[in-house]
Order: structure tokens, then C-alpha cells, then sequence
């Protein structure tokens, strides 16, 4: 199914290094670019869940399971109550800090906002929108991530499709 040997990990890793120098670039090349550390608008205003696939979820998990006791205590009960619509808080935000508590781990989703657009819709919040206006921005082909994604993973599901445990083993 196109898997690497370690189950896709060594492709995502590949696939995260090409987003993040795509957002590298765009933001150069932008200047003042507001996505970047300390900014949380689109973690606070999330239409629904982050959809993930298998190896994102599996990513996910062990991000959490490696967090304190205390604190992936509270990310797994946000999670839970985590409704299928929103506009929606994303479980995984530190409220206090205004930052990913599992950043290095978060989905595919969340690397491309902001950086990427869809042919039916842009995936920018309002102050991507005002900074980008009248400016030449090259914005990056969602729709060749999502073709990656699932020809290494299967179709993403919701947050919390895969949190309650729907079709767990990743298959279609």
C-alpha cells in the first residue's frame, strides 16, 4: 500500500521537512508573515477537528502519551468532549501559553494552514488574509498533500473518529 518499512514515518517526516520549507518561504518571502510562534488564531477558531491519518494518529498518540501525567489527563478529557462542528478550540492547545502542547507531533492539517490553499477555499484565517492582500504570495497545493497522505495512510478521519476508536485500523 506504498508503506515504508517503518510504516510510513520516514515518508511523513519527509512530507513535514517539505511543508515546513514551504512555510519557510512563504513567510520570507512575505515578511511579517503572522504564523509563527505565539500566534493561536486558527487553534481557537477551528471550523472542526483536524482530520489525521493512521500515521498522524499514530504520531499524535505517543506525542501524548509522553506528556505529563497531568496535562495528557486533561488533553485526553478535551478531546472527548471535542464536538464533531464547530467553531471549536482544539484540545491540544495550551490556553494559558497560546501554543501546541504536542507541536512537533501536530497533524498535517495544521502545518498547511495558513502556507497551503485549497482550490474550493483558502486555508488562511482573517490576518493571513490581510497580510497577503496585494501581495504575491506563492501558496502551497493542499490538494497534492492530500493525495500523499492517503496513498500513505488511507483517508484521514476526525479527531475524534480516531479518539473513539472508528474503523481503527486505518482501512477505508
Amino acid at each position: 500500500m506504498g508503506r515504508s518499512t517503518d510504516d510510513g514515518g520516514d515518508a511523513l517526516a519527509l512530507l513535514d521537512a517539505e511543508i515546513a520549507a514551504r512555510a519557510e518561504a512563504t513567510a520570507e518571502a512575505a515578511g511579517g508573515w503572522p504564523c509563527r510562534a505565539g500566534c493561536d488564531l486558527c487553534c481557537r477558531r477551528l471550523a472542526r477537528p483536524p482530520q489525521l491519518t493512521r500515521i498522524e494518529w499514530a504520531r499524535l498518540c505517543a506525542a501524548i502519551d509522553g506528556l505529563p501525567a497531568s496535562v495528557r489527563a486533561e488533553v485526553r478529557e478535551r478531546m472527548a468532549a471535542m464536538p464533531e462542528a464547530g467553531p471549536l478550540v482544539c484540545p491540544l492547545l495550551d490556553d494559558e501559553h497560546g501554543r501546541c502542547r504536542v507541536y512537533e507531533a501536530r497533524p498535517i492539517a495544521c502545518r498547511t494552514y495558513g502556507f497551503y490553499v485549497r482550490r474550493e477555499h483558502d486555508l488562511v484565517c482573517d490576518e493571513v488574509e490581510r497580510h497577503a492582500a496585494g501581495r504575491p504570495v506563492v501558496w502551497g497545493n493542499h490538494a497534492s498533500i492530500d493525495v500523499r497522505l492517503e496513498r500513505l495512510a488511507g483517508a484521514p478521519r476526525s479527531l475524534g473518529a480516531w479518539l473513539r476508536g472508528d474503523e481503527r485500523d486505518g482501512a477505508g
